[in-house]
């Protein structure tokens, strides 16, 4: 007989695991030991040749790849649900929510919509298409909505989601990947960092999105108090054509990196982590550099204001460089050891408030509920 499952449409084709797959590695482990209940992953076109599929199957998880076609995707979920004997449905990301709660319709099990991102502004199309997908999908076929953020939680209800079906879940930290970090001297001559240089880390890969405007700009102010910094932008081609346009000339400050697969690796090269972002869903590289103990100065957007509650995090109004910059002079004017000592409280509440295991306990109560 088919092993019964929960199926997880994540939608995952990144070239690592990164802190959301991992997450839902930690999650199937807890499924099957509190429902004896397996786990197959839906992944998305692309993902058929990443090295992190032997992950997967080391884990006792099963997994398929959507077609590249998105009129395929309906029959590709209605022969998962059914071969892996799916108890329950939970898509992730948006793009496959509607076919996702189709599949699970017709075999007559839950659905579980998962928000991670919104968006600002809300254009007229999307007012449209969400007059079909929140008022009338939502509404009639998904069991519960789970947001990442409270904002994002407002949103969905604005957007015309039933109240009574959402519930914040603000995703966990897997801070077992950052237990031991590499040598800081070898992360540094990894990304041609100087060697006593202060390095500020910033994710960079959307760039209008992500701030690296602000962040620029920012640096540019503080470059001229500090000769000792260097930047490390983290992105791929739609970073480096953003940053061939806004610095024709490049500073000799400013380095730049393509993803990693062990991210690990940036966070050691790093003395400061900037978020300067305009809009954020909630932001997992934050927790990721508060579990490896670096400062943390971000913008003061809605995405990240649950970070706000670490004791040491430091904030900016979005869009302000000048204030990003005080922000960067304020934490160069401190020795390395009172930031040591402020990463190591801000860890800490990381580990009472983000845990895997406490985002287990939140996922499986409401699976618990459903089934």
């Amino acid at each position: 007989m088919t092993e019964r499952s929960v199926v997880q449409v994540t939608l995952w084709n990144s070239p690592y695991l990164g802190n959301f797959m991992s997450s839902e590695l930690v999650l199937a482990g807890a499924v099957r030991a509190r429902f004896g209940l397996g786990t197959h992953f839906v992944l998305e076109h692309g993902a058929e040749d990443q090295p992190w599929l032997a992950e997967l199957d080391a884990a006792g998880v099963t997994w398929s790849v959507l077609p590249a076609r998105r009129r395929a995707h309906r029959a590709h979920l209605d022969a998962v649900v059914h071969e892996h004997g799916a108890m329950l449905v939970h898509s992730h990301f948006t793009v496959a929510d509607r076919v996702a709660s189709s599949a699970a319709a017709a075999i007559g099990v839950p659905c579980v919509w998962h928000i991670r991102t919104g968006f600002n502004g809300y254009p007229l199309a999307q007012r449209a298409k969400d007059l079909l997908k929140m008022r009338i999908v939502a509404r009639r076929r998904v069991a519960r909505i789970i947001a990442v953020s409270p904002w994002l939680a407002e949103f969905a209800v604005r957007r015309g989601a039933p109240r009574e079906r959402i519930e914040t879940v603000p995703d966990a930290i897997v801070i077992e990947r950052f237990a031991q970090p590499p040598d800081r001297g070898a992360a540094r001559e990894r990304f041609g960092l100087d060697a006593d240089a202060d390095v500020v880390l910033c994710m960079g890969w959307w760039p209008d999105v992500k701030g690296v405007d602000v962040l620029v700009d920012a640096l540019q102010l503080v470059a001229d108090r500090h000769p000792a910094i260097n930047a490390l932008l983290v992105g791929e081609e739609q970073m480096r054509s953003f940053l061939a346009q806004r610095l024709p000339t490049r500073p000799p400050w400013l380095r730049t990196s393509s993803f990693v697969s062990d991210s690990a690796w940036l966070f050691a090269a790093a003395d400061i982590f900037v978020s300067a972002s305009r809009h954020e869903g909630q932001s997992s590289a934050i927790g990721e550099a508060l579990a490896c103990g670096l400062p943390v100065v971000m913008s003061d957007i809605h995405g990240t204001a649950g970070w706000g509650a670490a004791p040491h995090i430091l904030t900016f109004p979005s869009e302000d460089h000048r204030a990003l910059a005080v922000r960067l002079e304020q934490l160069l004017a401190e020795s390395p050891e009172v930031r040591a000592a402020a990463g190591a409280e801000d860890r800490n509440w990381l580990l009472e408030h983000f845990a895997l295991d406490i985002w287990c306990e939140r996922v499986c109560a409401i699976y618990e509920e459903l089934l």
